[in-house]
């Protein structure tokens, strides 16, 4: 069934493979996005400020497939642009998935409004009142021992390559 699959997705003109590109984008981002409402509101796993953002780039990433494909519909749009602005939208939300797991792995420090670091002051009530209580480097909820902002890393990252590699195999892109 797989190969009958990937033998239709190749047979695909590059129109009708652009809309499936978008349809995929936007299933798998409203998924993505929909699973972690879901642990925030149904498991009680508040977010920190970078889980956010990283919703922000899924919610962009929403709304540039449901638009593209609507315009799509009805004006013929230069599709290389297309799928070059899907592949940017992706890898921005991979390098921010990318950004908080460094973060949770202690390679590098994120911001001080985001870390669980204590800093002892005369200032320390004013300090903690400022900060977001979730710490961005401390690690929520894992899947296998990634956390989610990890798996954001990876699916964001691999969705953009695949779109980078189709422009380059269409020869749209230049290597």
């Amino acid at each position: 069934m797989f190969k009958k699959i990937t033998k239709n997705i190749l047979t695909l003109n590059l129109l009708e493979k652009t809309i499936l590109l978008l349809k995929l984008s936007f299933f798998i981002s409203t998924t993505m996005l929909l699973s972690a409402l879901y642990l925030q509101y149904f498991k009680n796993l508040p977010p920190c400020d970078l889980c956010i953002t990283q919703r922000w780039f899924h919610v962009l990433i929403l709304l540039y497939s449901l638009t593209i494909y609507i315009i799509i519909k009805i004006k013929n749009l230069p599709l290389t642009l297309v799928i070059l602005g899907l592949a940017l939208v992706w890898i921005s939300s991979g390098l921010a998935g990318m950004y908080h797991f460094g973060i949770e792995l202690k390679l590098w420090t994120g911001p001080e409004a985001c870390s669980s670091n204590l800093i002892f002051s005369k200032d320390l009530l004013k300090n903690l009142l400022s900060k977001s209580p979730i710490k961005c480097d401390e690690i929520m909820f894992s899947i296998i021992g990634i956390s989610l902002a990890g798996w954001n890393t990876i699916i964001s990252s691999i969705i953009s390559l695949f779109l980078s590699l189709t422009l380059i195999k269409k020869g749209l892109l230049k290597p």
